[in-house]
């Protein structure tokens, strides 16, 4: 699908172009890194600020066409090609999304970031969540392990579990964002629930589907 592909490339372009119109209006030192009170800790050249971080957008929507190619497990891509195509454009999206923050919190610098990035994640988790049981096996996206990786059933049961605590945790950072209750242990919270929890289903999962063979 390359009229999409050109889609990301122009998003991308779009951060350049506005880096470009708001070069001059920036105050030479911007904010680079933001603390766990959700306000600036480190300030930086305005320049890398504006540039560097939509360079390295480019160059990861560069290489995901690559990256399908390259996997041993290529095939499988077919399978969910339109997946593929939707966890593209999100994460490039979210990364759009992330920069154009950066770009108003450097005029604003007294306000705090949380709540526009628990937006940003609970609006990216919820999609990843929809599509995540749709993924098939492949060594880039999705929870590859050696038992995901080994056994089919095992990858599609732990996928479909993963799937919906993602979409548990997008709901919950969408809610915090209007709260915003503990936001750091919120994200560790949710980190650990959507990371750690299919880690240990599937390695049971997988323990049973080798009880049944033998």
């Amino acid at each position: 699908m390359k009229h999409l592909l050109w889609l990301r490339i122009g998003l991308v372009g779009i951060l350049f172009l506005l880096g470009a119109f708001l070069y001059d209006s920036l105050p030479e030192s911007v904010p680079t890194h933001w603390g766990p009170s959700g306000l600036p800790d480190a300030y930086g050249d305005k320049a890398w600020n504006l540039f560097f971080f939509p360079f390295l957008i480019l160059l990861i929507v560069l290489a995901f066409p690559f990256l399908s190619k390259l996997d041993p497990k290529k095939e499988n891509y077919e399978k969910f090609a339109g997946t593929w195509e939707i966890f593209q454009m999100s994460i490039i999206s979210f990364f759009v999304y992330v920069q154009c923050v950066i770009l108003y919190l450097s005029f604003h610098p007294e306000v705090s970031i949380t709540k526009f990035m628990m937006f940003g994640l609970g609006v990216l988790f919820l999609i990843i969540g929809n599509y995540m049981g749709k993924i098939r096996q492949n060594y880039f996206i999705g929870i590859k392990l050696p038992w995901t990786l080994s056994s089919e059933v095992v990858w599609n049961k732990t996928h479909r579990l993963g799937g919906k605590l993602f979409v548990l945790a997008g709901l919950l950072f969408l809610v915090n964002g209007f709260v915003n209750w503990y936001p750091l242990w919120m994200f560790v919270i949710l980190l650990v629930l959507v990371v750690f929890v299919p880690i240990g289903y599937s390695y049971m999962e997988f323990k049973r589907q080798s009880h049944k063979v033998s």
